[in-house]
């Protein structure tokens, strides 16, 4: 079985000093519900929704998908677990998807499949 994780990169409109923040989705066991509110309409270039709240597309900066074998927190545990005990060094998702052995990065692979059917909304 495998996991999916879906992290966009936003424009943060709360101060008027440009920010971005991360809205994270981890641990998709089915990606299809997700196909209709984020990956089609960023593919199309138009409004996405993440758990009721609505995205222009020109406020996205980068989204990612990435795949896993377990759950994110269950992989950040194992790796926690690995470092000595004397280390100071917390382990996060990010550590997580930036190590090939236990992530792999499937956006292009997803878009690529969706240009190829040329799914429209």
């Amino acid at each position: 079985m495998s996991y999916y994780h879906i992290i966009i990169e936003v424009n943060d409109h709360i101060s008027t000093i440009e920010q971005t923040r991360d809205i994270e989705i981890f641990d998709i066991m089915e990606i299809k519900p997700f196909l209709h509110s984020i990956l089609i309409p960023y593919f199309n270039k138009q409004l996405i929704e993440v758990d009721d709240e609505f995205v222009e597309f020109e406020d996205i900066f980068h989204l990612k998908i990435k795949q896993t074998l377990l759950p994110i927190k269950d992989l950040i545990e194992e790796e926690q677990r690995l470092l000595p005990s004397d280390t100071d060094i917390t382990i996060t998702a990010y550590e997580i998807f930036n190590n090939r052995d236990l992530s792999q990065d499937v956006t292009l692979i997803i878009f690529d499949l969706l240009e190829a059917i040329e799914l429209e909304v």
